[in-house]
């Protein structure tokens, strides 16, 4: 019998600059999926979710012949698309397996329930099979599985942090050069999960718009500067400064957020080294302000959570994570006034809001992993 864990992430900043080739500092969390299961002398999958109360049986032998579009929809399709993935790369049949999955990670929060249930198949089968594969390997395979079993184009940060991360230390994550540095987080913060209870409305039409929009400014920049420019990261905020004006709205604006995220991406980790709570406070806080103002992706509630808990006790900063339009907000929070945290902020959101908030105070993790137990 094997156990495999992998966690959830929050991004503690750096927002909708991955799929622009920017930089991303996101925590693995102590909310996870686990996976108990023990290999069978077939191909077949016999799968149970204990959270979806529901179970699933998969026949690897016939997964690479049956395109997405003609597996059930629902969490199954992850789980295919990992195996396939996993199979097309490395030429081998996998092993069958049965298991039942639980979780503490809630689904729906903008913790990236589906990039660690991706993990937690991927390194089943990365172990049981001796397949020896790395986890940016596992990670890129996982993108590669929600782009073509989900449909959803996914960057790879949300893969990299569950697969990739390490145990009280966020993973800054270039995401043009695939590069990781792992940055260790002061002992006396605490990673509190603010979700406002209102899910997220981002749709893909609004998402696609902002990567348009995105492009239309890397395009005018090329224009301007030259062909060195593929994406909005290889321009600089003094270079930015200077011909933003050119660009036509709202694409100035968009181009603005990322271009100011990718800074403050990289004096956060700064300041992060040096536990300058002020620094750290004023970033989060101006990352929010970009959200808001420049990226147009937050709500009421997101700015009425971020106000809550940037005046409750003992919080170092706050701003939205995740696509916006709903979902959660990240606070860093001084872990001996967590209690007084949580109460206050908590009463000033309900005092706000007609949904209800809900909190999740998280230590940081390693990346999943598996083990064997004894019979």
């Amino acid at each position: 019998m094997m156990r495999v864990r992998a966690p959830g992430r929050v991004n503690l900043i750096g927002e909708h600059t991955d799929y622009n080739e920017g930089f991303v500092l996101p925590v693995a969390i102590d909310r996870e999926i686990h996976l108990h299961a023990q290999p069978r002398t077939d191909r077949r999958c016999l799968l149970y979710s204990e959270t979806m109360d529901e179970q699933i049986e998969l026949e690897l032998d016939a997964l690479r012949e049956t395109p997405p579009e003609a597996l059930p929809t629902g969490w199954a399709r992850y789980v295919a698309g990992v195996a396939v993935m996993l199979m097309r790369h490395t030429g081998r049949l996998l092993t069958g397996i049965e298991g039942v999955l639980s979780s503490t990670l809630p689904t729906g929060a903008g913790l990236s329930s589906s990039a660690a249930l991706e993990a937690v198949f991927a390194v089943l089968w990365n172990t049981l099979d001796e397949l020896h594969l790395d986890g940016w390997t596992l990670a890129k395979l996982c993108q590669q599985a929600e782009h073509e079993y989900a449909g959803v184009y996914c960057g790879i940060m949300d893969q990299a942090a569950s697969l990739l991360a390490q145990r009280n230390h966020a993973l800054f994550l270039d995401t043009r050069a695939l590069q990781t540095r792992h940055a260790p987080l002061p002992r006396e913060w605490l990673i509190v999960v603010a979700d406002t209870g209102k899910p997220r409305t981002l749709s893909g039409s609004e998402y696609n718009q902002r990567r348009m929009e995105c492009q239309q400014a890397v395009e005018t920049f090329r224009t301007i500067l030259g062909e060195g420019v593929h994406a909005l990261r290889d321009v600089s905020p003094d270079t930015a400064a200077l011909y933003l004006p050119l660009l036509p709205e709202p694409a100035r604006r968009r181009a603005r957020h990322v271009i100011s995220e990718n800074a403050r991406v990289l004096a956060f980790l700064d300041a992060l080294a040096r536990a300058d709570a002020q620094t750290i406070r004023q970033l989060m806080l101006a990352s929010h302000a970009s959200l808001r103002d420049d990226y147009e992706v937050s709500c009421p509630e997101l700015d009425a959570m971020v106000a809550a808990c940037l005046h409750a006790p003992g919080c170092v900063g706050v701003r939205l994570t995740g696509a916006g339009f709903g979902g959660a907000c990240v606070a860093l929070v001084e872990r001996a006034q967590i209690e007084p945290f949580l109460k206050q902020a908590e009463a000033a959101y309900r005092a706000q809001s007609r949904y209800t908030p809900q909190f999740l105070a998280c230590e940081s993790v390693e990346g999943a992993t598996a083990s064997v137990l004894m019979e």
